[in-house]
């Protein structure tokens, strides 16, 4: 290849990466700046939600007080809040999620475990623990010390294990100045605590290593017995290895939770456990000492923290350290850690204060710490946007999945959020939180969408649910306001979605009448063609093609939850769209091709640091810029907004979608990666981690390369090549192991 034409080809790519990339999410940025009300404004409106919390301490600002880090179990997700000292509140600072590694997982605790006065990174991975230091910047970052951290035990040194959902205590448990690690074991030890000593302090005379050795498998000389959750006295059994992840199945230990804590001030740690069968934490005093501890199983209770407001909730209790008000003393929060649909999913994080310096002393200051602040109606909220009261303001509705609480359960229902504020100003309240009086109907996974299917001139409704079926409820209003009347229970006797079904009506095919397009679990969309008349539609009972566009929205296998919103508008560009909200923490945007029997190729993506995704689009604010709400499978809203409207571009519409001889390996990786492009030897690779950064935007000329990701942190990647013809995208999990 001459220079010339290198250098041709340099120019021209830049160019096309620079107008296909750099307006990255569509120039959509997260904004608190969309006003909600549930009996009072709501402060935290659009944070998202919470299921299972686990809570951190931290400061994210290098000023001197602890701010908050939020992992949620139940879908991998995160918050970051700021302690504001002149309202001594937490405020919302979602900028710094992205400090943060992109594979955290199951169980996320901060410590700081090299006596540096920054909070580190404790997090599972594959029956283990991961490691991340911080590295102290501000904002923090974080370097993977250990993809492993591995135990002595004896015979063996191996990886320190845990199992998954359940939650470990990290903390000095022997005074000697580092952090140890007490986790329930595996095998003979599955029942007991396992003391990993951490030999930091004894070996080096510093606290800054991670070398641990398991001094005994029954810390506290007692066990949670098989399926119970009272506490009973035993003889500690010799030290053994770990079983074999293969022989886990056959064990009886469920799930707990471990908290430790001084609760009567005599300088050794006191244990409390939750339960996955229990709605209690169990706690026993230590009568021992630090380094020879012995709980007493005979004062054990499940009045925790005190017998006027115990803990009493569904399931595995979780207790956390924080210093909420920041007063010195440490407050307990305490959530559930159980992510089946069997636990609560609001009025589950409770609040105590603590009034002692030295020892626990705690009052219930709240249920609902952060939640009752924030739009949270439980599991998967799922918005869509109408003038419900005819006075030309946009109003909202959104559905919900399920709620449950520590003394409700309910299932779908339909939350009314009337405008009550300007077309340029909007500000919504909840008017009633049972619209439609959906709740008659028992459905599970209510997913809404909106279209007038009458041809009456108002919008109908139609609800698709967890079984796959589709319900249509007509609009006949009444004095202006709308009036929602299920007339098509089980519409068209439509009944070969998958679980989850989540429509959209629109006129796919441009010939005048309102088609459905389905999404579902699986991450596949179904697209159903109108047979009949604008008036009077007709749908087959299966879909006229499947899987439409040969989308698929799920990882490897096999949840996708694919919500799709169709649009053709000049504003997103030339083209049809479909924007496919999913489970994998974004939002995939395909172009419809001319024949719709053809694949759709995927042109851009929203990244979105939230499960089970639904994208609501529409101008929020009247100022002739497209917006984005979400609902999360968190059930709660997050809420984007941007400068201007950018059109979908991360693949000019001249380009294809092409992986045919695009080749990444080996993958995984432990950061050597061999990239061949096939027949094409010019071109640009640019890849980005899954908050959206772009952590390498490199020309090539050759047909294989070798690149080095080693430097990079763990996680899942898009790799993606760059001609002038196509663009090619591959998924690449990383696996260092600095």
């Amino acid at each position: 290849m001459g220079k010339t034409y290198k250098r041709i080809i340099l120019v021209l790519l830049s160019c096309w990466s620079f107008s296909a990339f750099a307006q990255f999410n569509l120039g959509f940025q997260e904004s608190l700046n969309l006003d909600f009300s549930i009996n009072g404004a709501l402060r935290l409106a659009t944070v998202g939600g919470f299921t299972n919390p686990q809570f951190s301490p931290i400061d994210l600002n290098a000023d001197g007080k602890d701010d908050l880090f939020v992992f949620d179990r139940s879908n991998d997700i995160w918050r970051t809040f700021l302690y504001n000292t002149s309202s001594n509140k937490f405020d919302y600072a979602p900028s710094y999620e992205a400090s943060f590694p992109n594979d955290l997982a199951e169980m996320v605790l901060l410590r700081d475990y090299d006596c540096d006065g920054f909070q580190d990174i404790f997090g599972y991975r594959n029956g283990g623990f991961q490691v991340y230091r911080n590295s102290g910047a501000n904002p923090p970052t974080f370097e993977l010390i250990t993809p492993s951290l591995q135990s002595d035990y004896g015979s063996i040194t191996t990886s320190t294990f845990i199992l998954p959902g359940d939650l470990p205590a990290i903390l000095d448990v022997d005074g000697d100045g580092d952090l140890d690690l007490l986790a329930f074991g595996n095998g003979d030890s599955e029942n007991s605590i396992v003391w990993h000593q951490n030999r930091s302090m004894e070996e080096y005379g510093s606290c800054d290593s991670l070398e641990f050795k398991v001094v005994t498998e029954c810390w506290g000389g007692f066990q949670e017995p098989p399926n119970g959750s009272n506490l009973e006295a035993i003889s500690c059994r010799p030290v053994s290895a770990p079983v074999l992840s293969t022989q886990l199945a056959s064990r009886f230990h469920p799930g707990s939770t471990i908290f430790m804590t001084d609760m009567d001030g005599d300088d050794d740690y006191d244990v409390a456990l939750g339960d996955i069968q229990t709605k209690t934490m169990i706690y026993a005093p230590n009568i021992g000492d630090q380094n020879s501890p012995e709980i007493d199983v005979t004062s054990q209770n499940a009045n925790f923290p005190n017998a006027i407001n115990p803990i009493n909730f569904q399931y595995m209790a979780a207790g956390y350290e924080v210093d909420v008000d920041q007063n010195g003393k440490l407050d307990l929060i305490v959530s559930s850690n159980n992510n089946i649909d069997s636990s609560c999913n609001v009025g589950h994080i409770w609040h105590y204060a603590n009034s002692l310096a030295n020892g626990n002393s705690y009052t219930l200051v709240t249920k609902s710490f952060l939640l009752e602040e924030m739009v949270d109606l439980g599991t998967g909220a799922a918005p869509v946007r109408m003038d419900i009261d005819g006075d030309g303001l946009i109003d909202l509705l959104i559905a919900k999945d399920f709620l449950r609480s520590p003394t409700d359960a309910t299932r779908s229902r339909l939350h009314y959020f009337r405008n009550t504020g300007t077309a340029t100003s909007p500000s919504f309240t909840e008017l009633d939180a049972d619209f439609a009086q959906l709740s008659n109907y028992s459905f599970k996974a209510a997913m809404p969408a909106l279209g007038d299917l009458d041809s009456d001139g108002d919008l109908d409704l139609l609800i698709g649910d967890a079984e796959g079926r589709l319900h249509y409820f007509q609009n006949n209003p009444s004095g202006g306001t709308a009036n929602f009347t299920l007339v098509g229970p089980n519409y068209m006797g439509i009944n070969s979605i998958g679980q989850n079904a989540a429509p959209e009506i629109a006129d796919v095919n441009e010939d005048g009448l309102l088609d459905l397009i389905v999404g579902e679990r699986l991450g596949i969309i179904s697209y159903f063609e109108n047979q009949g008349s604008a008036s009077s539609p007709l749908f087959t009972t299966s879909p006229t093609l499947s899987p439409f566009g040969n989308i698929d929205v799920s990882y490897y296998c096999c949840i996708g939850n694919a919500v799709p919103r169709f649009k053709k508008d000049p504003i997103f560009g030339s083209g049809a769209y479909l924007f496919v909200g999913s489970s994998e923490k974004q939002i995939k945007i395909y172009e419809l091709a001319s024949n719709l029997n053809d694949s759709f190729p995927l042109v851009d993506s929203i990244s979105i640091l939230a499960d089970r995704i639904v994208p609501c689009f529409g101008d929020f604010n009247a100022d002739g810029i497209i917006d984005l709400l979400i609902g999360t499978g968190e059930g709660g809203l997050k809420f984007f907004d941007r400068p201007e409207n950018y059109p979908v571009g991360l693949i000019p519409s001249h380009k294809s979608e092409s992986t045919t001889n695009f080749k990444v390996y080996p993958n995984p990786t432990s950061g050597l990666v061999t990239i061949e492009t096939g027949d094409q030897s010019g071109g640009a690779i640019q890849i980005y981690d899954m908050q959206g950064r772009m952590v390498l935007d490199q020309m090539i000329v050759n047909q294989s390369n070798r690149i080095d990701l080693s430097h990079l942190q763990s996680g899942v990647f898009l790799v993606r090549f760059i001609t002038s013809e196509s663009i090619s995208t591959v998924r690449l999990l990383l696996q260092t192991t600095r």
